[in-house]
């Protein structure tokens, strides 16, 4: 073999294999300097009505707790627990509905059933607000004259990492009119890529009278169809109740 062929030859091969290489890397490298998308932010609430409607198909299971005043009976105050089931479902990118109901709850295997029909009005973009509205029903176990239906409307602002959405939906007996708001906001904030830091105010107005809570929420997401939440809401105004606590898990189907 010719030693001169051969070392004349490296050289050149090795030129065009580095020419290949630095081809090959410069997209990455490239790409490495580009700026991260900022994280998608979603203004979701525990406590408050949900106006938007869903993505797609998820099922919530959540547990509201709260101090039942002093029974008489068994000389001191009690945890109430109230455990429900929601199915959420999308119809098409903006129409969606949502069918809730509380289990085991007053001696009931089933109490209090709910449904919604959500609909999305305007898509949040940046520097736009998102309006969505829901037409809402409220069923009772004991009596069809019970039954409630409502109106809601809300709205929802993404700031970068920190969301906002806004609430208020009306309400009344179908027997007879007897109307109550029930309104609220919550700001959401991203903490990393998979904790959510939320703030709620909530109010319920009836009567004349206003009771007004708010609290703090967290979220986590256990993978990508698993999150869990939990949440507290104090009263801010006299005679809001005792504090409540909840627990929610959602699983997307």
């Amino acid at each position: 073999m010719d030693r001169a062929c051969c070392s004349s030859t490296f050289p050149r091969r090795a030129l065009l294999l580095a020419a290949v290489a630095a081809a090959a890397l410069l997209p990455l490298a490239a790409r490495s300097h580009e700026p991260a998308a900022p994280p998608l932010v979603v203004a979701e609430a525990l406590f408050l009505c949900d106006h938007l409607p869903p993505g797609g198909r998820d099922v919530n299971l959540s547990v509201l707790v709260r101090r039942r005043e002093a029974d008489p009976d068994s000389g001191g105050a009690q945890l109430a627990f109230a455990p429900r089931a929601q199915l959420a479902m999308a119809l098409s990118d903006r129409v969606g509905f949502t069918a809730d109901v509380g289990i085991a709850t007053e001696g009931e295997v089933v109490h209090a059933p709910g449904a919604s029909l959500k609909l999305l009005l305007r898509p949040a973009a940046p520097g736009r607000t998102g309006l969505a509205a829901s037409l809402d029903v409220f069923g009772s176990t004991h009596a069809l004259g019970e039954t409630e239906a409502g109106l809601g409307l809300g709205a929802i602002r993404s700031f970068g990492r920190v969301a906002l959405r806004a609430g208020a939906s009306v309400a009344s007996g179908v027997a007879s009119w007897s109307p109550h708001l029930h309104a609220g906001a919550s700001a959401a904030a991203a903490i990393g890529a998979r904790w959510r830091a939320l703030a709620e105010v909530v109010a319920d107005v009836a009567g004349g009278s206003a009771l007004v809570s708010a609290g703090p929420t967290l979220k986590l997401a256990l993978g990508d169809a698993t999150a869990v939440m939990a949440g507290a809401l104090f009263p801010v105004t006299r005679g809001a109740g005792s504090p409540t606590v909840a627990f929610q898990l959602t699983r997307a189907l």
